[in-house]
This record gives C-alpha cells, sequence and structure tokens, in this order.
C-alpha cells in the first residue's frame, strides 16, 4: 500500500490533558490510578507514600479521602495533612457531589483573589498618579484591602501560593461491596475528572486525580468490581500478587489495548520472582508515561524496568 497526502493538519485547540508539573521521575498529574491487590498487600500504604512524595514536591496540596476503615489508617492521614472535613463514607450517596462542590469553591475562591489583583493593580497605578490632595481614588472597593491592625493598605493573598490552580486527588479506599461503587456520579466522575472545577473562560480546569484501592478488578456484581467507566480511563495501575487467574487473564487483556498481553505478562512474572516470600511487590504499568521515562513499567514503583529489546 502506498500513501498519498491531502496536505491536511490538525492541531491542538484545547488545554493539555496534563497540567501539573510534577518531578520526572513521577506520574503526570491529573490522573488515575488503581491499586488491585488482596488484603494485606500494602495498596493503601503505597499511595498514601505516593501521594507524600507529591506533596512534599509541592505537587499535591489537597486530598480528599472516601474509605469505611478510615479510623485504622489515622496515622497515615495525619501525615498527608488530611482535614477530617475531607473524609467520607462510600455509603453517603453524596459523597461525590461534596468533593466536587469543595473544589468548584476553591475555583471560586482563586477566581475572586484574581478579580481583587485586577483591581488592586488599578489601585498601585493610580495611587501613582494620583495627587496627594484628591482622594478620588479612595474607592468604596479599594477601602477593602485596607488593613486595620498596619493601618496600611494590603495586597490581597492568594489561595494558593503562586497564583496557580490548586492540585487535588481523591483517594477511595476499601470502596469494594459499598455503594459509592454503583453510583451514577462515581462513575461520571471516572470519565470526566480532568474537566473539574472548570473555568467559564475556558482556562485549565482545577481537575482531580483519583487513587482507588481494590481487592477486585472486575466481578459479576455492580459493586464488587470496578466498573467500565474506571477501567477505560486508567492512566496508571499498581497490580500486586493476585491469586485469581481467571481475573489476571481478563485484566491483562484489558491492558493489552495499550501493551502487548505477552509484555505484560512477563513483566508481572518477573516482578513476582524478584522476591518470592513478599507479599508486597507490585508491578507498576504507566499507561501515561512521560518522554523521560525508560519504561512504562516499574518494579514497586520506585525502579524502573528495563525491557529487552528486539
Amino acid at each position: 500500500m502506498k500513501l498519498k497526502s491531502t496536505g491536511l493538519k490538525f492541531k491542538n485547540l484545547g488545554n493539555p490533558s496534563t497540567t501539573i508539573q510534577t518531578p520526572d521521575n513521577h506520574i503526570s498529574l491529573p490522573t488515575q490510578v488503581l491499586a488491585v491487590g488482596s488484603v494485606g498487600r500494602g495498596k493503601t500504604f503505597w499511595i498514601t507514600n505516593l501521594l507524600r512524595q507529591l506533596k512534599e514536591s509541592k505537587c499535591m496540596d489537597r486530598i480528599f479521602f472516601i474509605s469505611s476503615t478510615v479510623s485504622s489508617n489515622l496515622k497515615l492521614l495525619k501525615d498527608l495533612d488530611i482535614k477530617e472535613y475531607d473524609i467520607y463514607d462510600p455509603e453517603d450517596p453524596d459523597c461525590i457531589a461534596k468533593v466536587l462542590k469543595s473544589v468548584d469553591e476553591m475555583r471560586d475562591e482563586l477566581v475572586q483573589y484574581r478579580e481583587k489583583l485586577k483591581l488592586w493593580e488599578k489601585f498601585e497605578n493610580d495611587l501613582k498618579h494620583a495627587d496627594p490632595r484628591d482622594l478620588d481614588y479612595l474607592t468604596t472597593e479599594m477601602m477593602l484591602f485596607y488593613d486595620v491592625n498596619t493601618h496600611n493598605f494590603e495586597p490581597p493573598k492568594p489561595p494558593i501560593q503562586g497564583n496557580r490552580n490548586p492540585v487535588c486527588s481523591l483517594v477511595v479506599d476499601d470502596g469494594q461491596s459499598t455503594s459509592i461503587m454503583s453510583l451514577k456520579a462515581w462513575k461520571k466522575l471516572c470519565l470526566t475528572y480532568r474537566h473539574v472545577g472548570s473555568y467559564s473562560d475556558g482556562s485549565p480546569p482545577i481537575g482531580l486525580s483519583i487513587f482507588c484501592c481494590v481487592q477486585n478488578y472486575v466481578a459479576s456484581h455492580g459493586t464488587e468490581g470496578i466498573c467500565k467507566a474506571t477501567r477505560s480511563q486508567l492512566r496508571g495501575i499498581a497490580i500486586f500478587s493476585a491469586g485469581n487467574m481467571a481475573e489476571k487473564k481478563f485484566m491483562f487483556n484489558e491492558l493489552s489495548a495499550h501493551f502487548p498481553i505477552e509484555q505484560i505478562e512477563k513483566n508481572y512474572n518477573w516482578v513476582m520472582a524478584q522476591n518470592p516470600e513478599s507479599k508486597h511487590d507490585f508491578l507498576y504499568i504507566d499507561l501515561n508515561s512521560k518522554p523521560c521515562h525508560p519504561s512504562s513499567f516499574r518494579y514497586n514503583y520506585n525502579d524502573f524496568i528495563l525491557q529487552d529489546q528486539k
């Protein structure tokens, strides 16, 4: 077969899919990551450590947590500075709506700050050219900036340092067999997580990264496994030791849309063979790896698995 060029070209007219700067060896954000493995494998331990590293790198500001077993993970939540009001019960039918409302409130606060900043910049400019005997530049709006403690006019303070979008994430831990998995709001969020906190002027939205820990990738009942909406939008998956061969085969088959199934099996088996006594080793597959990454496959996330060259 031969090709004949039409001369037509396409260009990206929208916002980039990843808008948050993260360290080179970390994943891109916003993202949707799934950790799958039987009980006691360390799924929550890994997710919380990943978020801690992102937080220390100044690319994670607020973390929402939905879990039915939150009381046993209080130490982990404290280390991540997760506030009590950002913790929700997966049986609450409005838990997703409450998270989205909080993100929208952060967006509105940032919009208000930017509007005040415009007023402040105008005020500063007027002040430079004002006649000291003429107080017309002291409008009612400008009095909003007067600080009674310092007796000075103070510029507005940004809600997030750097006048940037806040970086937010949602952790769903032990949500399997709870109501959240069958909520339409959850399924919709899995499809639209990059567009959460959108602006009316078309600026890049805030977005909401999702990190979900489950024991089963798929199951016959709607609340037991991960819905298709979630699985089809994954940007990364951590596969811990899986005893159910049929479920593992199904998982690898779906992931073969990104990589040959033989390559996935080879990497998984290699990881599991490194330390057969360990219950906590896992294969991480980055479905949206950065150009600087030497591989999309990782051993326990910390090490890239270099693929054999053909």
